[in-house]
């Protein structure tokens, strides 16, 4: 897991559009694999890529990291074996999200001009209800409300 959230942090931090960033490459099961590669790499086991649609972690008991395990079971080509993906369908999410103010990642195709360092860094700002611009000695007071 540590492999798996490093990477997502990488593949986050990495972004120049946080509009842009595609959720399965960055935060979903690509980044799951990059994981899984990283933990076997650490024993000198290399798992390379299988091509689109097929997943480096067959079913079997791993030792990676430290000596730690992990069983994978099933196959990832059948991504509905174990946990049922989309089972609220597209058009009831999207209706949902836009229902609370939000928008679904593969609804509008948006781009924010932002990185997710500055998006961050903005967030902390408002947050800390004091703005100044990076570089800058300058602060203003926002009100939240």
């Amino acid at each position: 897991m540590f492999y798996t959230i490093l990477h997502v942090l990488q593949g986050l931090l990495s972004e120049s559009d946080t509009g842009k960033i595609s959720a399965p490459q960055i935060t979903g099961p690509h980044a799951l694999n990059r994981g899984f590669q990283s933990f076997m790499l650490d024993k000198g086991v290399q798992i390379r890529d299988q091509g689109i649609g097929n997943k480096p972690a067959k079913a079997g008991f791993y030792v990676g990291t430290d000596e730690r395990s992990i069983t994978v079971k099933g196959r990832g080509e059948n991504e509905n074996e174990y946990v049922e993906r989309e089972y609220i369908r597209r058009r009831q999410k999207i209706a949902e999200y836009k229902a609370m103010g939000m928008k679904h990642f593969t609804g509008d195709n948006f781009k924010t001009n932002k990185s997710c360092m500055r998006t961050l860094w903005e967030a902390q700002q408002l947050s800390s209800k004091t703005l100044s611009a990076p570089g800058t000695s300058i602060n203003a007071n926002l009100p939240l409300d």
